[in-house]
Parts: C-alpha cells; sequence; structure tokens
C-alpha cells in the first residue's frame, strides 16, 4: 500500500508553522533523506506507514462534567482520527528533543516507533491501559 497523499497533507499541515509550507517540506524531506542514507533496504513510504501505525492509538478517553465531577470515559476512534493523534504524538515528542535539529529528532522519533520503542509508541500504550481503567464508564458515550 502506498503512502496516501492524504497523510503526507496531513504531516505537513502538522508540523507548518507560520504558514512556512516549503521550510517544514524540507525538513520532512531531511528526516527521509537521512532515514535512506543509514537504512538502504526498506522503503521509507512502508516506514512511515509503519511507524504511524505503531504510535496511533485506537482509543480515546473524553471528559464530561456531570454536576460537579467529571467523568472519563473512553471511546473508539475512527481511521481519520486514529492518524490525526498518531501524527501528533510523533511531532510533539520530537518536538520536545531540544538537544538536537529537529529533523534529526524526527527521524529518530520514527525508526523508533516503526521498532515500537518510541515515547510516542509508550504514550499509546498508556492511552490503552487508561482506556481499560475507564471501560465501566463506556456506557455514557451517546454523542
Amino acid at each position: 500500500m502506498k503512502l496516501k497523499n492524504n497523510i503526507k497533507l496531513k504531516l505537513l499541515n502538522s508540523l507548518m508553522l507560520k504558514g512556512k509550507k516549503r521550510t517544514t517540506e524540507k525538513l520532512v524531506l531531511k528526516s527521509l533523506k537521512r532515514f535512506q542514507k543509514s537504512n538502504f533496504k526498506k522503503d521509507s513510504k512502508e516506514f512511515i506507514k509503519v511507524s504511524l501505525l505503531n504510535s496511533a492509538p485506537s482509543v480515546q478517553i473524553k471528559q464530561i462534567k456531570k454536576k460537579r465531577k467529571t467523568i472519563e470515559f473512553p471511546f473508539l476512534l475512527n481511521n481519520d482520527l486514529k492518524i490525526s493523534y498518531g501524527l501528533k504524538s510523533l511531532i510533539k515528542n520530537s518536538r520536545i528533543q531540544r538537544s538536537q535539529p529537529f529533523y534529526k529528532s524526527f527521524q529518530l522519533e520514527l525508526v523508533n516507533s516503526s521498532n515500537s520503542q518510541g515515547t510516542s509508541v509508550n504514550n499509546k500504550k498508556q492511552i490503552h491501559e487508561n482506556a481499560f481503567l475507564k471501560k465501566k464508564y463506556a456506557n455514557y458515550r451517546w454523542f
């Protein structure tokens, strides 16, 4: 399966700051070239797809204020939301590492998440654990 244009546009738009799309494209291309230099045999499109699948959560926790207390309950995400939450976690975790340029940290985060080791994968596991703990409130999903 090819890397869809849809996912590429979502990646570029979520990375973009102050409307500078050209700079964003350069950062993504730098990180992909860096990956291809280190791993000759792997395809970059499959690499992105695997890392995105490993970092995308399938459930999310919503909060509702009912009278004076908040109730948290899990709900399943559709495919578009899974992709966008996965991209957001990859980008957020690569922006946190300020010790190196963004394209290096983004490439490292992609490699780690494709190997099921990165911080975005750990965040996904933590979200799933919390959702499992809150599953008794799953019947509150009415909207």
